[in-house]
């Protein structure tokens, strides 16, 4: 079968790794030889993939290094081709999407391995492409808020709620879904110019530039998926007894890093977390888009041979909103 890989080292016979030595995007390559992945343990099962999706970091998960040698793509949509023999939640034939755990991966091929806990099926209501754009970005926003902050799934007492690259992939998510618990969110953004009429279209109250956070009343939750010095501003509009969260691929650190610099503040709880494949969240989604309350965006699709350059141009600015799908 047709798959991406990324090779294992530099012309130079140096090993990619992670951190130190991370692959660059000219080490993304297709083959056309890959094994059809094999069932070998209950609760697996293999999907013909409809369409993937791109992250902007893929490049810099630690699980597609040694000793984890993870594979890339995660989020798919496709059609269940075969179960295991004990499976009873998922036939042959049903329409599945979800986001393979990054210690996987595997989902840049023809055929992936999945399993129950990973898939959800897919609403009719979405098309495959739609589908694919949805399951990283919105698990992401969906455990930032409800798993992690413990933000109310349908509020009682709504709070302030700033969202920190809000325009992006998974910023979209958290807005939409904020909105859709109830609560009142303020959108962050580099270019209001750029990126408010879209915010205002998915909800946000208000829209911000990050030169305006000292103009800002304190919020109860801070959302951060920009990381850097964004991140760190965040402290001075964080309401003592709120919370911050990011999940930033470079911000694991940030509490440790921010600490030892003066820059954060007492009373705040301060979170990072990384994303796990989530049944129960992605039944949360499908019920939103179910509903017509949150909406996925794709910005565009390309096929699997042109991955490498598309992985190449998720790091432009004012590309569009939305995810780059990957046909296979």
């Amino acid at each position: 079968m047709k798959a991406a890989r990324v090779r294992k080292a530099s012309p130079e016979g140096n090993i990619y790794t992670f951190p130190g030595n991370v692959a660059p995007s000219s080490a993304i390559e297709i083959h056309t030889d890959v094994p059809r992945p094999q069932i070998t343990k209950p609760g697996e099962m293999i999907i013909q993939v409809k369409a993937s999706s791109i992250y902007r970091d893929n490049l810099e998960w630690n699980e597609l290094y040694p000793p984890h040698h993870a594979l890339l793509g995660n989020d798919f949509a496709g059609v269940v081709v075969e179960v295991h023999e004990n499976e009873q939640e998922f036939r042959i034939g049903d329409h599945v999407y979800g986001m393979a755990h990054a210690n996987r991966g595997g989902t840049w091929a023809e055929f992936a391995i999945v399993t129950s806990e990973e898939a959800v099926k897919k609403p009719e209501n979405l098309s495959w492409e739609e589908a694919a754009a949805l399951p990283g970005s919105a698990l992401t926003a969906d455990q930032a808020l409800f798993t992690h902050a413990g933000l109310e799934m349908a509020a009682v007492q709504p709070k302030r709620v700033l969202i920190t690259g809000a325009s992006g992939c998974v910023g979209m998510y958290l807005v939409q879904f904020a909105v859709a618990a109830g609560h009142h969110v303020v959108a962050a953004t580099s270019s209001k110019e750029r990126n408010e009429a879209f915010l205002k279209s998915i909800g946000a109250h208000e829209v911000v530039e990050y030169n305006e956070f000292n103009t800002l009343e304190p919020f109860d939750l801070i959302v951060d998926s920009v990381g850097f010095q964004v991140l760190s501003d965040c402290w001075s509009v964080a309401k003592t007894g709120g919370t911050l969260v990011s999940f930033d691929s470079c911000s694991w650190a940030y509490r440790e890093d921010h600490k030892s610099k003066g820059v954060s503040k007492e009373g705040v709880r301060a979170l990072y977390f990384i994303v796990e494949p989530s049944r129960e969240s992605m039944s949360r989604i499908s019920e939103h888009i179910l509903k017509g309350d949150v909406k996925g965006h794709v910005l565009k699709t390309v096929a699997l041979d042109d991955v490498r350059a598309a992985y190449e141009s998720v790091h432009s600015r004012g590309l569009g909103h939305g995810k780059i799908v990957v046909l296979p």
